[in-house]
This record gives structure tokens, C-alpha cells and sequence, in this order.
């Protein structure tokens, strides 16, 4: 998901040119762009929509895969051409690729306002209103997933599946610890403390790659300043840096320092920190919802999911959520009817099921007790859908240059070397320079 700057500009010239070059069959060149909406296409004239998706993965390939070849199949005249990469190349190849009129015709892509809050001020991102009138999705998506893809009153994508950032548990190691889910942080807090005393890893943690330290801000953020405090931030009315958010990372830093998590998580990969849990190494690990498909073929029934307790009793039980990223038509593509009709179908009721049956939530309203997925995966779409609603995963809602900051910085609260007062200081700093800049 997450760049290694070593290679990466090498990378990034070899990918822009590879791809542009394969989707050239859909787009214009340069100079001979068509404008959008000017092409009409006949019955059965034959087209090409290229797609890119960050699904690099077979257990989420196979979704994409999937909903193409029905598409495909009920509509005859029109080809779609995968193009998948991971997160991170996306972000930094497609605002290149759109402006010199080669990129894809539809593309997934971070909500916030530091990304497709860009592509649609500098006219990238088509302008999805009328489509949405004409398929109704303010009304059939729920209001919040239409919000984080509405600008200045405007629709430039939907949603394309719902996350959340929870605990993942091996429920084995909890019997045999005399422990259930925590209904408080002291109590998991005692779950670790049990777990330690039994040679276990209380709660794998890793961060080499620098990108699940975001997740754990987000959460001890959601867990003891809540979602009011993180959203009055977000609509800039305040700022991280204040002691709420700072004695949020302390918290966070204390379960390091008492040897809750894995050993020296600078150095452990994130694929290692999914093993120590799959092993039975570990009693817990923190991250998304995007591990279900991964622990259930791991760990069978044997794994389980709980929102972390607040830290204040007074605090709602919440879970930085979102949606993954949306999914959105370039304002160049020749074909904006078919696109916004291929858009429509991925999250049909039909297509939603394919979602569901991958682990993945669509931000389509389906009873989860009538689908044919194992017991976590209709726990998770339950606890997405609860009343409370979630809290926010900020760092797809921040611009590139505050994320940059804010792992480094991480990084030295994770080895102990700053404080949380610190970490919030620098980001915002970061993000007082990205709104001066238009950025956010």
C-alpha cells in the first residue's frame, strides 16, 4: 500500500508510461481529445472502458473480476480493461495521467478533500449530479457515504465499500486466558496484562511500512478525544494540536512501553503482524476490515472482532470507518454515459452480493443473516451498519504532505523519542500549511 522512496521515482516513470500506454485504446490522444458527453454511441458500436483499482490481491481481484464478466455479459458491446496497482501508485500516477488526457475512464480513489477534493477542483473528476438524479443514488447509498463524495454540492463518485478499524481476536487464547470481549479499556487493558503473563504477544502492532500507525491514531483519537472532537477538526473549526489528541497518542504509546505489543514494531512487515495473529502468536491485532477474508481462511471460527472500548466512559462505542476510496469517472473519458451506466451496475443489489461474498461491505443495505458468509463477516457488516455510526480514518482525508509528516513523526512515538504533544504539534503545522496552500 504504502511507497518506499528508494525505488519509487524509478517505479513511477516505468508505471505512468506502461499504463497510459494501455489505456490509450479508450482515450483520446493529446490533441484530438473528444469532449466529454460529444461521442454518441450506437446500439452495438463496440467500446472499451478502462478501469483502475488498488485489488492487487486475488481475494479482491476476484470482485472486480467478477462484476466485469456479468457486466460484460448482459452488455455485449462494451470490453472492460483492468488495470490494478496498488493504493499508493494510484495516488501518485492518476492527477499525470488525467491531465495529459491518458488516463483510465473510471478509477478508485481516496474520498478526502486532499484527493478527489483536488481532481474535482482542477475539472479531473467528472461531475456525477445528473446521473446521480437519474439512478438515484442519494437514495439508495446511505447519506453519510454520499457526503464524503459530495463537493461544494456536487457528486463526483460513490463509495466503493465501507471499512471500519476494530480489534481482531483469537478466541481460542481467550478461553484459555478466562477472558471475553472487553466491555471497558481497563478490562482490555487486563487482557493484556493475562496475555503477557502467558509468554503471548497481548496485541500484534507493526509499522515498517509506515501506514498502520494511521489506523492506531484514528482509533485511540476515536477512543478518548471521540468524533465530535476529531470532526470539528476536519471541518477546520479546530486543531489537533491540543492536549486531547496528544494524551489520545500517550495512550496509545503507554501500550508499547508495557510491553503490550509486538517487539520492536519498526521492524516488523505488516504481512508478519497478520502471521503473529493467524500463528496463535497473539491474542489481538488492530487493523481493518479489509483482514476478514484473510484471518477467516486463516483461522476458520476461531477468530472474532470487537471495537476497542473508550478510554472515557463517557465516549460512545465507535471505530474509525469510511468508505475504502471511491470510485470515480474521469471528466475526459470519451464514453461518460456507458461509464456512469457501468458505475451504476457495480453496486446494484446483484453486484452487492458479490461484494458482501468477499468480505468486502458495499454501501448497499442487505439483511447479512441472508447471505451465505461466515460468522465474522456478518458481525463486521452489522457492526458497520450500527446506529452509532463511525468515527473517521483520517489519513485518507488528509492531504499527501500532512500523511508524509505524520508517519515519520509516528515513527519516533512508536520508539519513544517524542510525546504525543509533539506528533500533533507537527501535523498540524502540516495541515495549517495544506489549507494556506488550497490543499485541503
Amino acid at each position: 500500500m504504502k511507497k518506499r522512496k528508494s525505488v519509487l521515482s524509478i517505479l513511477l516513470v516505468f508505471l505512468i508510461s506502461t499504463l497510459m500506454t494501455a489505456c490509450s485504446s479508450s482515450m483520446s490522444a493529446p490533441n484530438s481529445q473528444t469532449k466529454t458527453g460529444d461521442k454518441k454511441v450506437g446500439k452495438n458500436e463496440k467500446i472499451t472502458l478502462t478501469v483502475w483499482d488498488p485489488y492487487t490481491e486475488p481475494d479482491s481481484g476476484i470482485i472486480m473480476d467478477t462484476i466485469i464478466k456479468n457486466y460484460e455479459k448482459d452488455n455485449p458491446n462494451v470490453s472492460i480493461k483492468r488495470n490494478s496497482m496498488k493504493n499508493e501508485d494510484i495516488r501518485n500516477t492518476i492527477k499525470p495521467a488525467l491531465t495529459s488526457n491518458k488516463g483510465p475512464d473510471l478509477f478508485m480513489y481516496d474520498s478526502g478533500p486532499g484527493y478527489l477534493g483536488v481532481l474535482a477542483k482542477s475539472g479531473l473528476a467528472l461531475d456525477l449530479t445528473k446521473y446521480d438524479q437519474q439512478y438515484r443514488w442519494s437514495s439508495n447509498f446511505p447519506k453519510w457515504v454520499n457526503d464524503l463524495v459530495t463537493i461544494n454540492g456536487k457528486r463526483f463518485g460513490i463509495g466503493n465499500e465501507i471499512e471500519l478499524i476494530g480489534v481482531y481476536y483469537n478466541k481460542q487464547i481467550f478461553n484459555d486466558l478466562g477472558v471475553e470481549v472487553p466491555k471497558t479499556y481497563e478490562e482490555f487493558l487486563q487482557i493484556c496484562e493475562k496475555a503477557k503473563a502467558k509468554g503471548l504477544i497481548p496485541l500484534s502492532f507493526d509499522d515498517k511500512e509506515q501506514w498502520p500507525a494511521f489506523h492506531l491514531e484514528s482509533v485511540f483519537y476515536t477512543a478518548v478525544a471521540g468524533k465530535q472532537k476529531i470532526e470539528k477538526v476536519l471541518n477546520k473549526e479546530e486543531g489537533f494540536d491540543q492536549p486531547v489528541f496528544a494524551n489520545a497518542l500517550d495512550t496509545f504509546q503507554k501500550l508499547i512501553k508495557n510491553g503490550y505489543t509486538s517487539k520492536s514494531p519498526l521492524s516488523v512487515s505488516y504481512d508478519d503482524g497478520n502471521k503473529e495473529l493467524f500463528s496463535g502468536k497473539a491474542a489481538m491485532r488492530i487493523t481493518g476490515t479489509w483482514l476478514a477474508s484473510g484471518a477467516i481462511e486463516q483461522m476458520k471460527d476461531n477468530v472474532g472482532f470487537f471495537l476497542l472500548p473508550s478510554v472515557k466512559p463517557n465516549l460512545p462505542l465507535s471505530a474509525p470507518g469510511g468508505i475504502g476510496s471511491a470510485m470515480v469517472i474521469s471528466s475526459k473519458t470519451k464514453y461518460p454515459e456507458e461509464a456512469a451506466k457501468f458505475l451504476n451496475y457495480m453496486f446494484n443489489k446483484e453486484s452487492a452480493k458479490v461484494w458482501y461474498e468477499h468480505s468486502k461491505i458495499a454501501p448497499v443495505k442487505i439483511d447479512p443473516d441472508a447471505l451465505n458468509i461466515p460468522a465474522l463477516s456478518k458481525d463486521i457488516i452489522k457492526m458497520a451498519n450500527s446506529p452509532a455510526g463511525l468515527s473517521y480514518n483520517i489519513d485518507v482525508l488528509m492531504p499527501q504532505k500532512v500523511n508524509d509528516v505524520t508517519k515519520n513523526i509516528m515513527q519516533q512515538l512508536i520508539a519513544g523519542k517524542v510525546t504525543g504533544k509533539v506528533v500533533v504539534k507537527e501535523k498540524q503545522r502540516a495541515l495549517d500549511e495544506e489549507i494556506k496552500a488550497g490543499n485541503y
